[in-house]
């Protein structure tokens, strides 16, 4: 078969047609000073150029926050808001994702992430960053005062749509959406279901309707997958290791998705192994995988100071495999 192109590569996948090799897919969150403006754009082009990787997936530092309210209990559930194309928040991303496209579009399939509609309700509460210690206050504040709440999830999912719709404008040809919410031990499977998944299924159905490059991320450990399944996604991704889902398995939850993983993001042999222990796992999961469709890539995001060289060692592995 002949040799193809990132862009080439991803959309045969998706349209179940045959690929000269796995597809990679690898990303991580830049240092804060090339969250915005020109060196958002340069960090994104520079992390293609030294990797290798095949899809480039525009980053999202613009979070869903005015900046100033302080949400801390269900009093305070009035304070949120929703957000469209007229706010900086949407015009600043707009731009990064737009000028990125300029400059990549004809070789990379770009994905545009969209933080999910927990993630994107609890960024509105001021606290981003402290999720794993306060993330449980939007389950108390849906036992608490469940009709605001739901009010809560209908706006964002109307402002999450905007995004969605806005970034591919821009130039995106895909979504990533992040989703949290499906830990055990805050929402239970019923509450999430009644509450939370009838508007994430709304938000995900118009994605698939806008897209079919789409990918579900569910972030987290203790996940309850039921949550997801009914979404569909194109590709999906998890961490296997701290949820003790392979790949393998995994796939049969998710039967009709392209899987995308197999390497953990914050340790293990890509953060902390040697070359040849790199080269060994990246042959483990291709053989796993091998008559799917898979992507290779890790549970979440690498570490903002991970040696690109680690990267290029995974993708240049993938592409030895052939």
């Amino acid at each position: 078969m002949r040799s193809m192109n990132e862009r080439e590569r991803i959309y045969n996948m998706l349209d179940g047609k045959s690929v000269d090799r796995a597809p990679t897919g690898f990303w991580l969150h830049f240092p804060d000073k090339m969250h915005h403006g020109d060196a958002a754009v340069e960090a994104h082009l520079e992390f293609m150029r030294q990797t290798g990787t095949d899809i480039l997936k525009v980053m999202n530092e613009n979070l869903l926050y005015d900046g100033e309210s302080k949400i801390c209990n269900s009093a305070d559930i009035g304070k949120f808001r929703g957000y469209s194309r007229k706010d900086k928040i949407f015009t600043d991303q707009m731009d990064i994702i737009k000028r990125i496209s300029e400059q990549a579009r004809d070789r990379y399939p770009i994905l545009a992430t969209i933080h999910g509609l927990i993630a994107s309700v609890f960024h509105g509460t001021g606290f981003a960053g402290n999720y794993s210690s306060m993330g449980y206050r939007l389950s108390m504040f849906c036992r608490e005062k469940p009709k605001e709440m739901q009010k809560v999830f209908e706006i964002y999912t109307d402002t999450l749509m905007e995004l969605v719709d806005c970034s591919l404008e821009a130039g995106a040809d895909g979504i990533f959406y992040a989703a949290l919410g499906g830990e055990r031990s805050w929402f239970s499977h019923d509450e999430y279901m009644e509450q939370v998944s009838v508007h994430e299924q709304r938000l995900y159905n118009h994605i698939k309707d806008k897209t079919k490059f789409n990918v579900l991320h569910i972030c987290k450990s203790d996940i309850d997958f039921t949550r997801f399944t009914i979404l569909d996604p194109a590709v999906v991704n998890w961490s296997i290791y701290h949820n003790n889902l392979s790949l393998t398995e995994g796939g049969k939850l998710f039967p009709d998705s392209i899987v995308l993983g197999g390497f953990q993001d914050r340790s293990g042999v890509l953060v902390d192994g040697t070359e040849e222990e790199i080269k060994a796992h990246t042959k483990k999961i291709l053989k796993e995988m091998e008559g799917k469709p898979f992507i290779v890539g890790s549970d979440c995001t690498l570490p903002t100071e991970i040696s690109p060289e680690r990267i290029r060692c995974a993708v240049d592995a993938v592409k030895c495999s052939v």
